[in-house]
């Protein structure tokens, strides 16, 4: 089974998205650690630790502005305080520049709250406007943050789904991971169907887990592109010309993966509509 469906599976919401970027155009993961003096590192760190997100609100001065949107973000995180906590970070300090030049947004408009979930993956960046649904959408679930982390490294993500602990890869996507142009790039991930707390995010991946019956694959990549749906019967070379077409094979106008493969790749006889 696979589908031809292209859609943005993960978005930044709240207007402002030029966070740091890679060679690609695509947002950098949160990597590594800023000034032993941040304050905001030091609170990542703990949260971390504590399995929880963070909303950091930062602003270059004390305005009316920035009392409002921090007065929001409280508002807005106050029925999540089990896996929430809000900081402030001052973007003029020279002990959180490392931090704000990781992020890309020593030129954003302020005041500017960034969502970090436990791993260190960007959920979620407000500038103009934030609610609580705003909240509630970058509390992602565990399995969307590892993606999201992955991803923002520039890495192809397979979401290898199953309804136990012992997900089976599917041949096609084994085959893939010998190809020299991709095994690289490539990153798996397990997830379980009958987890309720994946509950949203199998919805969004538009997974039937009544239809999950093998080795079955879920392909995102960067920034969040839904690919498509694999199982036993899809070859590598069908997910490759699937990837081709999703514009994040590679920039080889000749690529052996462009073409009729690519097209015959997103028609296939048993693709379902979504």
């Amino acid at each position: 089974m696979r589908t031809s469906t292209v859609i943005a599976l993960f978005g930044v919401v709240g207007g402002w998205t030029m966070l740091e970027t890679t060679a690609h155009g695509q947002p950098q993961a949160i990597v590594g650690r800023a000034q032993t003096g941040s304050r905001t590192q030091q609170a990542l760190d703990k949260n971390a630790q504590e399995n929880t997100f963070t909303f950091i609100v930062f602003y270059k001065e004390d305005s009316a502005a920035t009392r409002e949107m921090l007065n929001i973000t409280r508002e807005s995180t106050a029925n999540r305080p089990e896996c929430s906590v809000v900081v402030t970070a001052n973007a003029n300090d020279p002990a959180e520049r490392e931090l704000v030049e990781r992020f890309g947004i020593g030129r954003a408009p302020m005041p500017l709250t960034v969502a970090v979930a436990p791993n260190g993956a960007i959920t979620g960046v407000f500038s103009k406007t934030l609610s609580a649904e705003h909240i509630e959408a970058a509390i992602v679930t565990p399995t969307m943050a590892r993606c999201m982390k992955s991803l923002q490294s520039q890495k192809l993500v397979f979401v290898v789904a199953s309804s136990d602990d012992k997900p089976v890869v599917p041949m096609g996507v084994r085959a893939l991971q010998k190809d020299p142009l991709f095994k690289d790039r490539i990153v798996l991930t397990g997830l379980r169907l009958d987890d309720p707390a994946e509950t949203r995010f199998i919805s969004q991946m538009k997974i039937n887990p009544a239809q999950v019956n093998g080795p079955y694959a879920v392909l995102i990549a960067p920034p969040g592109v839904l690919v498509g749906h694999f199982d036993a019967t899809t070859t590598g070379e069908a997910i490759a010309a699937a990837i081709h077409k999703s514009g994040q094979c590679c920039d080889d106008p000749n690529c052996k993966h462009s073409g009729g493969a690519a097209q015959q790749a997103t028609q296939p006889s048993n693709s379902r509509k979504n």
